[in-house]
């Protein structure tokens, strides 16, 4: 019988909670947080499971919540999340610290024939056979105080996943992944998945125009929004939307009765801010050329064969099937565009495990070596 204590508002009481917590060897964590408004998510609760305890947390309370920070960096704990990037994102951004160690059980779930990034609800599913209610999906999470449906809500999330965990892990065990696994959940700890550099904003705004000066204007109106909303706690399109960032990179002001002629324009920017604008993009101008962005990534139209990407494609999934590994964590569309381009060095379909499933038989593919057959309406690999 788990015993929930629903919702902790006091220093008492979450003292003898936190007691609890440091007995077990795996907690569950989640949190409900809003970012409607703000730059940076603001954190609502937190929910925090043992084998058989579990209660939520009212960070908006007068609660002192160091014990909670303190708890998520005790080392002999192992934290559980689904999906817990954005959850890890908060306590990072409120902390400076990465929980340690932490699991990821969406994550796993890609390594044990479950799909491409698994939802929460479909791992409740399967190893418990609930259904989620969803009604309070959407709740304001800001408003006390909060229902007995809310938190019921909320705190199911870590009762489900106490108890998801050992059967994820021990398919993983039994399919021997465990370090297939920990590599991937490795890169949940690198801070710079988090902190958005100011520098490389632009290369998230998706731009059909390729030309390196208008790429270069854009680059820098991208840092001053992205540092802008930091320093003012606002959502990026609050401020200016991506779009209209990149009509004013095109059209290129000089001067602030010109902003008027711009689609999309907010009226609400501020004469200040214009007139920064305007000094960026006159600044931008004296960059040298030489130094402009490149084409971004995303934009770049490869020469690849259609047929031969397909074919690619098709092999993808042939070996996520048979491997039942998610075909998104073992190589993209880019990756597969690189492989036809000749390249090699870096990717990672042709490193550790990724080798193995893929990249071993992509080499095969490649070397003529490889063809396929159908026997019993299943395709079967055949190795010359």
């Amino acid at each position: 019988m788990v015993k929930i204590n629903k919702l902790i508002v006091d220093n008492d009481t979450l003292k003898e909670f936190i007691n609890k917590c440091l007995k077990q060897k795996v907690l569950a964590i989640d949190t409900e947080f809003i970012r409607d408004n703000t730059y940076y998510p603001i954190l609502c609760l937190v929910q925090i499971a043992g084998k058989d305890f579990a209660a939520a947390i009212d960070p908006l309370s007068e609660i002192d919540m160091n014990p909670i920070w303190d708890l998520l960096s005790n080392e002999k704990i192992l934290k559980i999340f689904h999906s817990g990037r954005q959850d890890i994102e908060i306590f990072l951004n409120l902390t400076g610290k990465i929980p340690k160690p932490i699991y990821d059980t969406q994550i796993a779930a890609m390594f044990c024939g479950l799909g491409d990034q698994v939802g929460y609800e479909k791992l409740v599913d399967k190893f418990l056979n609930l259904s989620i209610d969803k009604r309070n999906q959407f709740t304001n999470w800001l408003q006390r105080p909060l229902t007995n449906s809310q938190l019921d809500y909320a705190i199911s999330d870590v009762t489900h996943l106490i108890k998801i965990f050992p059967s994820v892990n021990k398919l993983i065990l039994e399919a021997g992944r465990q370090e297939w696994v920990s590599k991937e959940i490795e890169q949940l700890y690198k801070k710079d998945l988090y902190n958005v550099n100011p520098e490389e904003a632009w290369k998230r705004i998706k731009i059909k125009y390729h030309k390196s000066e208008t790429l270069n204007i854009l680059k820098i109106l991208a840092k001053w929004r992205e540092n802008k909303c930091k320093e003012r706690n606002i959502p990026r399109n609050r401020l200016i939307r991506d779009e209209t960032l990149v009509n004013i990179s095109l059209f290129k002001p000089n001067k602030i009765d010109l902003f008027n002629k711009i689609r999309g324009m907010p009226k609400n920017v501020s004469v200040s801010d214009l007139n920064e604008i305007v000094k960026i993009i006159k600044d931008a101008e004296k960059v040298d050329p030489n130094t402009w962005p490149k084409v971004a990534k995303f934009n770049k139209k490869s020469n690849v064969n259609k047929c031969s990407l397909d074919f690619l494609k098709l092999l993808l999934v042939y070996c996520s099937e048979e491997s039942g590994l998610a075909e998104k964590l073992i190589a993209d569309t880019d990756d597969l565009k690189s492989i036809l381009d000749g390249k090699r060095e870096g990717l990672k379909v042709f490193e550790g495990w990724r080798y193995d499933v893929f990249g071993k038989v992509v080499d095969l593919l490649l070397e003529g070596k490889l063809g396929f057959t159908i026997e019993n309406y299943k395709v079967k690999k055949i190795s010359f």
